[in-house]
């Protein structure tokens, strides 16, 4: 009996440890299942930022073609000179004499030799820049034609203005006149008009019409116009402009009135002008308006490109960018005016 107690004990004791062995089986193998089913979620859960983190991250790429503009410190008082200032009944001129960079149009064909044309007497002045434009106009004209013209008309003081404004309303017994600018309107006293002698800008003259605009000059007072210049027709008068504007205007039928109105839509911040002339030369043009409360305007323009700045003698200035072009060092010589002049043609 007692032995069978034994056996009886022996085989509890047995199903224990196999129990306790199969339990430590089992929690083991539980345990091991979770740390794998844990690691592998951390793994996937790892893989997730890793894929979060690769599509945030931010990928710029560099506009090699964006334009840079910095500022350029322009004197505000500056916008009241220039190739494109408007000058008429309702803008007077606020510059003067010093502004204008007069040369002598005799001297200056001396010193040149050259005899393609001529002014009218020795004492005529234009700005510098206006006589290069002109000389090379004139000269190809004479090559063209083999006729020469005579400069009637350059610079004119306002005093020689005034006489000639008070002559004209004496003569007609009116108290305006219709075909004389009033002192201090008139172009004629910025240096960038000339008139010629007995122009008509017909037949063989028609050359000048046609290709003023390549040499940067318009037909001032065309006929089609009068309601806006308020000028009657001036077949003679001739302003500079420079090219890119003498060809747009040329192109699209407007006088300086309607160019000025047009440029002053095209601010800075807005949409610019872009235009390119018969030799394919492309322009970006704009405006900027004058900070008035300021010695020094800060205006925009574009890094590395050559460009012009230009006051419109009211509101501000015009910038004109030779697109694609490099900047140019550039120099302007000037002469003083010691004579007065004699001069027929108005306004």
């Amino acid at each position: 009996m007692k032995k069978n107690e034994n056996r009886r004990e022996s085989i509890r004791s047995g199903k224990l440890i196999t129990e306790i062995i199969l339990s430590a089986l089992i929690i083991g193998f539980i345990g091991y299942k979770a740390s794998k089913i844990f690691t592998d979620f951390s793994k996937v859960d790892q893989a997730s930022l890793n894929i979060q983190t690769e599509t945030t991250e931010p990928t710029t790429e560099e506009d090699k073609n964006k334009v840079i503009y910095e500022t350029a410190e322009t004197m505000t008082k500056s916008k009241f000179i220039g190739s494109l200032i408007l000058v008429n009944g309702d803008f007077k001129y606020y510059s003067s004499a010093d502004d204008s960079n007069l040369v002598s149009i005799n001297a200056q064909n001396k010193a040149q030799k050259r005899s393609s044309f001529s002014a009218a007497t020795d004492a005529m002045e234009i700005n510098a820049d206006v006589y290069t434009a002109l000389a090379a106009m004139l000269d190809d004209f004479h090559e063209e034609t083999g006729l020469k013209v005579v400069i009637s008309s350059g610079f004119r003081s306002f005093q020689k203005q005034e006489e000639l404004y008070n002559a004209d309303l004496k003569a007609t017994g009116l108290d305006y006149s219709e075909s004389v600018a009033k002192p201090g309107h008139s172009e004629h006293q910025t240096g960038l008009s000339v008139d010629f002698k007995d122009f008509d800008g017909e037949g063989d003259y028609a050359w000048i019409n046609e290709n003023a605009w390549r040499y940067g000059f318009i037909l001032r007072y065309p006929e089609n116009k009068t309601s806006v210049t308020n000028i009657k027709f001036e077949p003679w008068h001739f302003r500079y402009v420079g090219v890119p504007h003498a060809y747009y205007m040329h192109t699209n039928n407007l006088c300086l009135e309607e160019y000025a109105e047009l440029l002053i839509k095209h601010s800075y911040d807005g949409e610019h002008l872009f235009f390119s002339d018969s030799n394919g030369t492309e322009y970006e043009i704009y405006f900027v308006q004058s900070d008035d409360g300021s010695d020094v305007t800060f205006v925009p323009v574009p890094s590395g490109m050559k460009y012009e700045i230009q006051g419109n003698n009211s509101s501000g200035f015009i910038v004109t960018v030779y697109v694609a072009q490099s900047p140019e060092p550039s120099s302007v010589s000037s002469e003083d005016a010691t004579e007065d002049v004699e001069e027929t043609n108005a306004p």
